[in-house]
């Protein structure tokens, strides 16, 4: 006759074949990682979230198409990614991998950009609470590339906002220009001369320059608003015609460096 410790010591042993019995389950992601920004020859840190059912040791590991390694590369250290960035680049993907003892893996996708070193600025823009006079109108603006690294295309538009907040998100009223090669410490004015506003009022007007590839900071891209009064007889005029007018780009040079500008004339 079995004693009640021997049948409580086989119904241990049975509970424990039955659980190592059970197959290994594979680590799941915890949460995706907020996409990350890196400026070019700098480096950020994070962890990624993975988890194991079975509570087992994962590994992590990181890594990136070999055709956009120029942009950016991965090291780990125990469960801390690190990204280089080497190049200026918009979005794209690094892989990030959790590994169990038994081979079974969980991956994400991380969204990266790598900002460049050039600084796109306004340093100054006007004038500011001009009245339109003969439905005709003038702005300008001082431009640089305040950064470390050429600004290989740039943008200049001019908006149109109701407040005196001018950003990118406003309405594009005049293409502008646009800037190729751009070096360090270059800059310029530009100046358009502009009529036959379709919406006379108080509207406010702003430069804004806007790089094709992504930047190291974006605070100061655009101007202040300029106030422009459109008295009730420009009204007069043709309704709803596109902006129409003069534009001119002023360059300052620098001999030790190329600066190739370019006018938009597609008006």
């Amino acid at each position: 006759m079995n004693s009640p410790a021997s049948i409580r010591l086989a119904f241990a042993t049975i509970a424990w074949a039955a659980a190592c019995s059970e197959p290994n389950q594979a680590p799941f992601s915890c949460g995706s990682t907020p996409s990350q920004t890196v400026a070019m020859h700098d480096s950020i840190s994070f962890l990624p979230c993975f988890t194991d059912p079975d509570a087992d040791p994962l590994t992590i590991s990181a890594e990136v198409a070999h055709h956009q390694q120029v942009f950016v590369t991965t090291s780990v250290s125990g469960e801390t990614v690190t990204l280089h960035g080497t190049r200026e680049h918009g979005l794209l993907p690094v892989t990030v991998t959790a590994t169990d003892p038994s081979g079974l893996v969980a991956a994400e996708e991380v969204e990266v950009t790598i900002r460049g070193l050039h600084d796109l600025t306004v340093l100054a823009a006007g004038p500011d609470s001009q009245t339109v006079q003969n439905g005709i109108f003038e702005l300008y603006a001082r431009i640089a590339n305040i950064g470390e690294s050429v600004a290989k295309i740039s943008t200049w538009t001019v908006r149109l906002s109701s407040d005196s907040v001018i950003t990118t998100a406003d309405s594009i009223y005049d293409p502008g220009f646009v800037a190729y090669n751009m070096p360090v410490g270059g800059g310029g004015l530009l100046r358009i001369e502009v009529g036959n506003h379709y919406d006379p009022g108080k509207p406010y007007f702003g430069w804004c320059g806007e790089s094709a590839t992504p930047e190291y900071n974006l605070a100061n891209n655009c101007s202040k608003g300029l106030r422009v009064v459109f008295p009730d007889s420009t009204a007069e005029g043709p309704g709803h015609s596109a902006p129409s007018g003069s534009h001119e780009v002023i360059v300052r040079r620098f001999p030790a460096r190329k600066s190739v500008w370019l006018r938009n004339d597609s008006r």
